[in-house]
């Protein structure tokens, strides 16, 4: 074998091994602002790095242009954007073409370590159906709050495509009102979510989403 080619023999293994211990070891997968996000914005990723990942900030629109496997579905967050007591975070998502296959998008809460293997936030998600979906993840565990619920107060993906929602989270003293387009959809105690820390966006893998109205 020749020197460059048992050259290129040890880098190929080293990747490998650097792979696999990095599944071993479960680093966590996160990218922060290189290029493509806006500054001060990092996503965690649910597996991959999230390197495909997209978001520009300009004139108060937050666009998100989502890769696909392997960088997954995505958790943006600012270190900038924290609340605890009581606080309401509100913006309107626009779906702006046709979802290949049922994904979710909406607003991450009560997050902390997010750039760790002790991860914790909720959140709260619509999809194209006009279904609502309300979680807590821990580490590497995720609790369904509330399951994948339909609510008329949900518009729907239209004919074109498109879909467009305003969700809010208000934390209330013991409670945490979830609602579509100034509609109650559902409250939880607040014992049962995480409410204080970290706010931001949860959008799904090969989605294209524009978010406006942001209220924090």
């Amino acid at each position: 074998m020749s020197r460059m080619n048992k050259l290129n023999s040890f880098r190929y293994a080293t990747v490998l091994l650097t792979a696999g211990l990095g599944m071993i070891v479960s680093a966590p997968s996160l990218v922060r602002a290189a290029g493509n996000l806006a500054e001060g914005w990092s996503v965690r990723a649910d597996s991959g790095t999230g390197q495909d990942n997209k978001l520009t900030v300009e004139g108060g629109v937050y666009h998100f242009m989502m890769g696909g496997p392997p960088s997954n579905n995505g958790t943006f967050y600012n270190p900038a954007w924290t609340a605890t007591g009581n606080h309401t975070f509100t913006a309107t998502f626009s779906q702006n073409a046709r979802a290949t296959h049922p994904t979710s998008y909406g607003l991450m809460f009560g997050g902390s370590n997010l750039g760790a293997e002790n991860q914790m936030y909720s959140y709260f998600l619509v999809r194209q159906a006009g279904q609502f979906y309300i979680a807590s993840r821990n580490s590497a565990s995720v609790t369904a709050v509330v399951p994948w619920t339909s609510n008329p107060a949900i518009h729907p993906e239209g004919s074109d495509g498109k879909q467009t929602n305003t969700l809010s989270v208000q934390v209330s003293g013991d409670n945490v009102i979830f609602s579509v387009n100034g509609t109650e959809v559902n409250r939880q105690k607040a014992s049962a979510l995480h409410v204080s820390g970290l706010y931001g966006f949860r959008i799904g893998h090969r989605l294209d989403v524009s978010v406006t109205n942001v209220m924090k």
